[in-house]
Protein backbone atom coordinates (compact mmCIF):
# COMPACT_ATOMS: atom_id res chain seq x y z
CA UNK A 1 0.00 0.00 0.00
CA UNK A 2 1.26 3.31 -1.08
CA UNK A 3 2.05 5.98 1.87
CA UNK A 4 -0.69 8.47 0.16
CA UNK A 5 -3.08 5.14 0.34
CA UNK A 6 -1.98 4.47 4.01
CA UNK A 7 -2.49 8.05 5.05
CA UNK A 8 -5.94 8.37 3.35
CA UNK A 9 -7.22 4.96 5.29
CA UNK A 10 -5.59 7.21 9.18
CA UNK A 11 -8.36 10.04 8.00
CA UNK A 12 -11.19 8.01 6.99
CA UNK A 13 -10.46 6.00 10.45
CA UNK A 14 -9.87 9.08 12.20
CA UNK A 15 -13.26 10.31 10.67
CA UNK A 16 -14.99 7.52 11.60
CA UNK A 17 -13.99 7.57 15.48
CA UNK A 18 -14.42 11.09 15.61
CA UNK A 19 -18.36 10.82 14.36
CA UNK A 20 -18.55 7.73 16.67
CA UNK A 21 -17.66 10.20 19.72
CA UNK A 22 -20.72 12.70 18.42
CA UNK A 23 -22.80 12.67 21.47
CA UNK A 24 -26.51 13.85 21.10
CA UNK A 25 -29.20 14.85 23.67
CA UNK A 26 -32.84 14.69 23.03
CA UNK A 27 -34.83 16.52 26.14
CA UNK A 28 -38.32 16.86 25.99
CA UNK A 29 -39.96 18.63 29.91
CA UNK A 30 -42.61 16.94 31.91
CA UNK A 31 -43.64 19.52 34.16
CA UNK A 32 -46.04 18.25 36.32
CA UNK A 33 -44.34 14.45 37.00
CA UNK A 34 -44.15 13.32 40.17
CA UNK A 35 -43.37 9.15 39.63
CA UNK A 36 -39.28 10.20 40.34
CA UNK A 37 -36.64 8.65 37.83
CA UNK A 38 -37.77 5.98 35.55
CA UNK A 39 -35.71 3.68 32.84
CA UNK A 40 -37.98 2.87 29.58
CA UNK A 41 -35.17 1.45 27.23
CA UNK A 42 -31.17 1.91 26.67
CA UNK A 43 -29.97 5.36 26.66
CA UNK A 44 -34.11 6.60 27.02
CA UNK A 45 -35.66 7.74 30.99
CA UNK A 46 -36.99 10.32 32.73
CA UNK A 47 -34.81 11.94 35.09
CA UNK A 48 -33.49 15.20 36.79
CA UNK A 49 -31.20 17.21 34.66
CA UNK A 50 -27.38 17.10 35.64
CA UNK A 51 -25.11 20.87 35.82
CA UNK A 52 -24.53 20.92 32.19
CA UNK A 53 -28.04 20.20 30.62
CA UNK A 54 -29.51 22.70 33.27
CA UNK A 55 -27.02 25.29 32.02
CA UNK A 56 -28.32 24.86 28.25
CA UNK A 57 -32.13 24.81 28.48
CA UNK A 58 -32.08 27.90 30.87
CA UNK A 59 -32.52 28.20 34.83
CA UNK A 60 -36.77 28.90 34.32
CA UNK A 61 -36.90 25.05 32.57
CA UNK A 62 -34.05 22.94 34.24
CA UNK A 63 -36.48 21.91 37.08
CA UNK A 64 -38.08 19.10 37.45
CA UNK A 65 -38.21 16.02 35.42
CA UNK A 66 -37.26 15.63 31.83
CA UNK A 67 -37.98 12.52 29.19
CA UNK A 68 -34.29 12.49 27.95
CA UNK A 69 -32.85 10.66 25.23
CA UNK A 70 -28.95 9.89 24.37
CA UNK A 71 -28.10 8.81 21.23
CA UNK A 72 -24.87 8.36 19.10
CA UNK A 73 -25.11 9.26 15.69
CA UNK A 74 -22.26 8.14 13.57
CA UNK A 75 -22.69 9.16 10.16
CA UNK A 76 -20.97 12.26 8.52
CA UNK A 77 -23.35 15.43 8.74
CA UNK A 78 -23.69 15.36 5.35
CA UNK A 79 -25.21 12.06 4.98
CA UNK A 80 -28.60 10.83 4.73
CA UNK A 81 -28.13 8.33 7.33
CA UNK A 82 -27.50 10.89 9.84
CA UNK A 83 -30.85 12.59 9.04
CA UNK A 84 -32.53 9.08 9.11
CA UNK A 85 -31.10 8.34 12.78
CA UNK A 86 -32.06 11.90 14.08
CA UNK A 87 -35.62 11.34 12.86
CA UNK A 88 -35.76 8.10 14.37
CA UNK A 89 -34.43 9.60 17.53
CA UNK A 90 -37.07 12.35 17.58
CA UNK A 91 -39.95 9.55 16.50
CA UNK A 92 -38.57 7.60 19.49
CA UNK A 93 -39.14 10.34 21.84
CA UNK A 94 -42.69 10.47 20.28
CA UNK A 95 -43.35 7.32 21.01
CA UNK A 96 -42.06 7.51 24.67
CA UNK A 97 -44.16 10.10 25.59
CA UNK A 98 -47.26 8.16 24.51
CA UNK A 99 -46.07 5.35 26.39
CA UNK A 100 -45.52 7.68 29.32
CA UNK A 101 -48.81 9.59 29.24
CA UNK A 102 -51.02 6.18 28.42
CA UNK A 103 -49.33 5.14 32.15
CA UNK A 104 -49.69 8.64 33.69
CA UNK A 105 -51.30 11.44 32.03
CA UNK A 106 -49.76 14.14 33.75
CA UNK A 107 -48.95 15.90 30.46
CA UNK A 108 -46.02 17.07 28.89
CA UNK A 109 -44.67 20.30 27.37
CA UNK A 110 -44.46 19.17 23.47
CA UNK A 111 -41.08 20.51 22.56
CA UNK A 112 -38.27 18.12 22.10
CA UNK A 113 -34.91 19.54 21.67
CA UNK A 114 -31.77 17.72 20.51
CA UNK A 115 -28.18 18.60 21.69
CA UNK A 116 -24.61 17.90 20.38
CA UNK A 117 -21.98 17.28 22.69
CA UNK A 118 -19.35 19.72 22.32
CA UNK A 119 -16.53 19.13 24.70
CA UNK A 120 -17.75 19.35 28.36
CA UNK A 121 -20.88 21.56 27.11
CA UNK A 122 -23.74 20.94 24.71
CA UNK A 123 -25.13 23.10 22.22
CA UNK A 124 -28.77 23.00 20.88
CA UNK A 125 -28.66 21.66 17.15
CA UNK A 126 -32.62 21.10 16.11
CA UNK A 127 -35.98 21.25 17.52
CA UNK A 128 -39.25 19.73 16.91
CA UNK A 129 -42.47 21.02 17.99
CA UNK A 130 -45.83 19.16 19.00
CA UNK A 131 -48.63 19.99 20.74
CA UNK A 132 -48.38 20.42 24.25
CA UNK A 133 -50.20 17.87 26.13
CA UNK A 134 -52.47 19.49 29.19
CA UNK A 135 -53.27 17.55 32.12
CA UNK A 136 -56.00 17.52 33.93
CA UNK A 137 -56.66 19.61 37.27
CA UNK A 138 -56.34 15.72 39.18
CA UNK A 139 -53.44 14.73 37.26
CA UNK A 140 -51.71 18.24 38.47
CA UNK A 141 -52.24 16.96 42.17
CA UNK A 142 -52.14 13.09 42.03
CA UNK A 143 -49.48 10.94 42.79
CA UNK A 144 -47.77 8.86 39.43
CA UNK A 145 -48.69 5.10 40.63
CA UNK A 146 -45.29 2.83 41.95
CA UNK A 147 -46.46 0.62 39.50
CA UNK A 148 -45.40 2.50 36.33
CA UNK A 149 -41.51 2.58 37.03
CA UNK A 150 -41.84 -1.57 35.99
CA UNK A 151 -44.77 -1.08 33.34
CA UNK A 152 -42.56 1.45 31.05
CA UNK A 153 -40.63 -0.78 29.76
CA UNK A 154 -43.26 -2.87 28.43
CA UNK A 155 -45.12 -0.02 28.13
CA UNK A 156 -42.72 1.67 25.45
CA UNK A 157 -42.13 -1.76 23.59
CA UNK A 158 -45.87 -2.04 23.19
CA UNK A 159 -46.03 1.66 21.94
CA UNK A 160 -43.30 1.07 19.44
CA UNK A 161 -45.10 -2.29 18.37
CA UNK A 162 -48.25 -0.55 17.54
CA UNK A 163 -46.50 2.32 15.20
CA UNK A 164 -43.90 0.07 13.54
CA UNK A 165 -45.51 -3.15 12.86
CA UNK A 166 -48.14 -1.17 12.27
CA UNK A 167 -51.61 -1.63 13.98
CA UNK A 168 -53.84 1.16 12.95
CA UNK A 169 -56.54 -0.42 15.16
CA UNK A 170 -54.19 0.65 18.03
CA UNK A 171 -52.92 4.05 16.01
CA UNK A 172 -56.27 5.74 16.38
CA UNK A 173 -56.78 5.39 19.86
CA UNK A 174 -53.08 6.92 20.49
CA UNK A 175 -53.12 9.70 18.27
CA UNK A 176 -56.82 10.80 20.08
CA UNK A 177 -55.25 10.42 23.54
CA UNK A 178 -52.66 12.73 21.74
CA UNK A 179 -55.50 15.01 20.45
CA UNK A 180 -57.68 14.99 23.74
CA UNK A 181 -54.86 15.71 25.79
CA UNK A 182 -53.92 18.68 23.50
CA UNK A 183 -57.53 19.94 23.46
CA UNK A 184 -58.03 23.21 25.74
CA UNK A 185 -61.58 22.68 25.88
CA UNK A 186 -63.36 20.40 27.97
CA UNK A 187 -65.61 19.06 25.40
CA UNK A 188 -64.03 18.83 22.91
CA UNK A 189 -61.88 16.54 25.56
CA UNK A 190 -64.62 14.77 26.48
CA UNK A 191 -65.86 14.19 22.87
CA UNK A 192 -61.93 12.94 21.94
CA UNK A 193 -61.61 10.49 24.76
CA UNK A 194 -64.93 9.29 24.74
CA UNK A 195 -64.41 8.35 21.21
CA UNK A 196 -61.52 7.07 21.90
CA UNK A 197 -63.18 4.50 24.17
CA UNK A 198 -65.46 3.90 21.73
CA UNK A 199 -63.01 2.85 19.16
CA UNK A 200 -62.12 0.31 21.54
CA UNK A 201 -64.70 -0.86 22.69
CA UNK A 202 -66.37 -1.41 19.40
CA UNK A 203 -70.04 -0.22 20.96
CA UNK A 204 -72.96 0.31 19.53
CA UNK A 205 -74.87 1.73 22.18
CA UNK A 206 -74.83 3.26 26.07
CA UNK A 207 -75.17 -0.32 27.54
CA UNK A 208 -72.94 -1.93 25.20
CA UNK A 209 -69.84 0.72 25.78
CA UNK A 210 -70.56 0.17 29.69
CA UNK A 211 -70.78 -3.70 29.50
CA UNK A 212 -67.69 -3.66 27.34
CA UNK A 213 -65.50 -1.37 29.69
CA UNK A 214 -66.47 -3.23 32.90
CA UNK A 215 -65.63 -6.75 31.56
CA UNK A 216 -62.17 -5.03 30.52
CA UNK A 217 -61.39 -3.10 33.46
CA UNK A 218 -63.47 -4.49 36.35
CA UNK A 219 -66.64 -2.55 37.25
CA UNK A 220 -65.88 -1.63 40.71
CA UNK A 221 -62.44 -0.49 39.90
CA UNK A 222 -61.86 3.54 40.84
CA UNK A 223 -60.53 5.14 37.96
CA UNK A 224 -58.52 7.50 39.79
CA UNK A 225 -54.87 7.28 41.33
CA UNK A 226 -54.99 8.89 44.86
CA UNK A 227 -52.82 11.88 45.87
CA UNK A 228 -50.03 12.46 48.01
CA UNK A 229 -52.28 13.14 51.34
CA UNK A 230 -53.97 10.04 50.14
CA UNK A 231 -57.42 11.32 48.99
CA UNK A 232 -58.83 9.48 46.42
CA UNK A 233 -61.71 10.79 43.78
CA UNK A 234 -64.77 8.04 44.30
CA UNK A 235 -65.46 7.57 40.68
CA UNK A 236 -65.84 3.89 39.27
CA UNK A 237 -65.88 2.27 35.86
CA UNK A 238 -69.64 1.23 36.13
CA UNK A 239 -70.88 4.64 37.80
CA UNK A 240 -69.56 7.37 34.68
CA UNK A 241 -69.39 4.96 31.77
CA UNK A 242 -72.99 5.08 30.62
CA UNK A 243 -72.98 9.23 31.55
CA UNK A 244 -69.95 9.37 29.71
CA UNK A 245 -71.20 8.13 26.39
CA UNK A 246 -74.39 9.89 26.92
CA UNK A 247 -72.33 13.48 27.27
CA UNK A 248 -70.32 12.27 24.14
CA UNK A 249 -73.25 11.68 22.03
CA UNK A 250 -75.20 14.62 23.27
CA UNK A 251 -72.00 16.89 21.73
CA UNK A 252 -71.36 15.02 18.90
CA UNK A 253 -74.99 15.93 17.29
CA UNK A 254 -75.13 19.09 18.79
CA UNK A 255 -77.99 18.13 21.64
CA UNK A 256 -78.42 20.15 24.45
CA UNK A 257 -76.94 18.85 27.58
CA UNK A 258 -79.37 17.56 30.21
CA UNK A 259 -79.64 18.71 33.31
CA UNK A 260 -77.37 16.63 34.95
CA UNK A 261 -74.32 17.77 33.77
CA UNK A 262 -75.02 20.90 34.49
CA UNK A 263 -75.01 20.30 38.22
CA UNK A 264 -72.45 21.31 40.45
CA UNK A 265 -71.90 18.52 42.11
CA UNK A 266 -68.52 18.22 43.21
CA UNK A 267 -65.25 16.19 42.54
CA UNK A 268 -65.98 13.67 45.10
CA UNK A 269 -63.96 11.55 47.19
CA UNK A 270 -64.63 8.10 48.75
CA UNK A 271 -66.43 9.11 51.27
CA UNK A 272 -68.71 11.77 49.44
CA UNK A 273 -66.96 14.88 50.10
CA UNK A 274 -65.11 16.64 47.75
CA UNK A 275 -61.39 16.03 47.63
CA UNK A 276 -60.61 19.60 48.39
CA UNK A 277 -62.38 22.93 48.50
CA UNK A 278 -61.42 24.07 44.98
CA UNK A 279 -62.95 20.93 44.01
CA UNK A 280 -66.35 21.66 45.63
CA UNK A 281 -68.22 23.58 43.03
CA UNK A 282 -67.49 21.09 39.68
CA UNK A 283 -70.00 20.61 37.20
CA UNK A 284 -70.91 16.91 36.78
CA UNK A 285 -69.57 17.81 32.89
CA UNK A 286 -66.28 18.95 33.94
CA UNK A 287 -66.30 15.53 36.76
CA UNK A 288 -66.20 13.87 33.31
CA UNK A 289 -63.62 15.25 31.44
CA UNK A 290 -61.57 14.16 34.50
CA UNK A 291 -63.10 10.54 34.31
CA UNK A 292 -62.50 10.66 30.49
CA UNK A 293 -59.12 11.28 30.11
CA UNK A 294 -58.17 8.90 33.07
CA UNK A 295 -60.57 6.33 31.98
CA UNK A 296 -59.51 6.21 28.50
CA UNK A 297 -56.00 6.02 29.31
CA UNK A 298 -56.46 3.06 31.74
CA UNK A 299 -58.36 1.59 28.78
CA UNK A 300 -55.30 1.74 27.23
CA UNK A 301 -53.14 0.56 29.26
CA UNK A 302 -54.68 -2.62 30.01
CA UNK A 303 -54.93 -3.16 26.47
CA UNK A 304 -51.55 -2.27 25.50
CA UNK A 305 -50.26 -4.36 28.48
CA UNK A 306 -52.23 -7.37 27.92
CA UNK A 307 -52.27 -7.00 24.26
CA UNK A 308 -55.89 -7.13 24.29
CA UNK A 309 -58.34 -6.53 21.60
CA UNK A 310 -62.41 -6.55 21.34
CA UNK A 311 -63.66 -9.26 19.22
CA UNK A 312 -67.25 -8.57 17.44
CA UNK A 313 -68.11 -11.81 16.37
CA UNK A 314 -67.10 -13.69 19.99
CA UNK A 315 -68.17 -10.75 21.74
CA UNK A 316 -65.21 -10.69 24.33
CA UNK A 317 -61.99 -9.41 24.50
CA UNK A 318 -59.28 -11.47 23.26
CA UNK A 319 -55.60 -11.85 23.26
CA UNK A 320 -54.41 -9.59 19.87
CA UNK A 321 -52.06 -12.05 18.82
CA UNK A 322 -54.77 -14.98 18.88
CA UNK A 323 -56.32 -12.46 17.38
CA UNK A 324 -54.09 -11.76 14.06
CA UNK A 325 -54.13 -8.15 14.50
Amino acid sequence: MSKRAKLAQLVRSADRRRYMENSFLLLSGLPNWNGGCVVLAAGLGIRRLNEAERLVVGSGDADGFWLCHEFDNPYADELARHKKRQETAFKLMLYATYAIQVLAPCGAAGTFRLYRRDGECWKECAMERRQQMLPTEWAVRCSVPDRVACEAPAMLERVLDVFYKPNLRLQIPLWMMEQGLAAPDQHIRILLCATGLDSLAKASGQAMFKERLCSLLGGDTLIFPPDCEGRQPRYSVEEVAAHLYQLRNEMAHGLPFQAIFHRKTGFLDRSGEPVGPEFAKHRYDKVLEECAVFLFCRALREVLLSRLVFDVPQGEWVNSQAAGT
